[in-house]
């Protein structure tokens, strides 16, 4: 799989993106994913020596990364030895929304094991509302040179976690900065990308705003708010997604994700074993996994016949996590 053009159609724009799309044969499942990552690229062409000369040396670490954490006592799987090991974390997590709740976190983005950006963000849930507030940057390379890109992202919701306002600056070489703003006004949302104003019909109880990986922070959260015998489904609103959703969602048609509880399931950090819990999300992209502990992010991960996808807290993991124990497969 080839991220830099996965990457790349979204900033040089939908045209553009479509052509490559087709040229180099990316999965759709990849294109959707990055997508959803909110991820901006360059177009190549002529802009190859430019890029090498006006492209800076990334900072040698994000000014806001979260400092590492101590893995909770009680995630820690216990020393003896069961028939089950995971009968212990065998009950779904419990409905309705955890007030007040904030937390912090550091992400590490790899795609086929290896590093393509970060993230931090913080999110802070109480009865007046949610704020979701994040940093990071991507980076790839094209031709000869390694292009970065750096991000700002906030979304934010009413006590129901229904968005209500959400934007994005995207900062790339060249001047050729992106710019999301959506904002809720009544049974619609108010887009702005980069200059281009739109309007999309959404069912407020329903509606998902995806913008980086942080937004899937949210999850866990939106599962226990709105889940019904162990299921959830959401209309999901990609900002910063692919050029084809922008005619689709003016028509009414939002893609639809569902998410599903699945069970137990274990990670392994070191030496440590966790019991957490994993979320199946499913879409017309394909499946991906998320993993929890109750309502606080851990991971998420999407493989696919060209790569994998693995996003992870990296300040409870600093040196990496792995799934030792996927659980059970996921009801149909």
């Amino acid at each position: 799989m080839s991220r830099p053009h996965a990457l790349h159609s979204v900033l040089a724009g939908a045209e553009y993106g479509d052509v490559m799309a087709k040229r180099q044969r990316i999965p759709r499942r990849w294109r959707v994913a990055l997508w959803i990552a909110g991820a901006l690229a360059l177009a190549v062409g002529g802009l190859a020596l430019a890029l090498v000369l006006s492209t800076p040396s990334p900072p040698a670490a994000l000014a806001s990364a979260v400092p590492p954490k101590e893995i909770p006592a009680g995630w820690v799987a216990s020393e003896e030895p069961a028939a089950d090991p995971l009968a212990a974390r065998a009950e779904e997590p419990a409905p309705g929304l955890a007030m007040p709740y904030a937390t912090a976190g550091t992400l590490a983005l790899l795609a086929d094991g290896k590093p393509f950006g970060e993230e931090t963000y913080e999110l802070r849930i109480a009865e007046e509302g949610a704020t979701l507030t994040s940093r990071g940057r991507f980076w790839f390379k094209v031709l000869l040179a390694t292009v970065r890109i750096a991000f700002e992202q906030t979304l934010e919701a009413d006590s129901n976690l229904r968005p209500t306002l959400y934007a994005a600056q995207f900062h790339a070489p060249l001047g050729m900065d992106r710019s999301i703003r959506a904002a809720v006004a009544g049974d619609r949302f108010l887009v702005e990308r980069s200059g281009k104003e739109e309007e999309i019909e959404v069912d407020r109880d329903r509606v998902l705003t995806l913008g980086t990986f942080s937004t899937y922070a949210l999850l866990p959260h939106l599962f226990a708010l709105r889940q019904s015998a162990g299921s959830a489904s959401f209309q999901v609103l990609m900002l910063g997604g692919p050029p084809s959703q922008e005619a689709g969602a003016a028509a009414g048609a939002l893609p639809v994700m569902t998410v599903q509880y699945a069970g137990p399931a274990r990670l392994v950090a070191g030496e440590s074993v966790l019991d957490v819990d994993r979320y199946l999300i499913s879409s017309a992209a394909g499946d991906s996994d998320l993993y929890a502990r109750g309502v606080e992010f851990l991971a998420f991960r999407a493989d696919a016949e060209d790569g994998s996808l693995w996003v992870y807290r990296a300040d409870f993991f600093p040196d990496g996590v792995e799934i030792v124990d996927g659980g059970p497969p996921a009801a149909p």
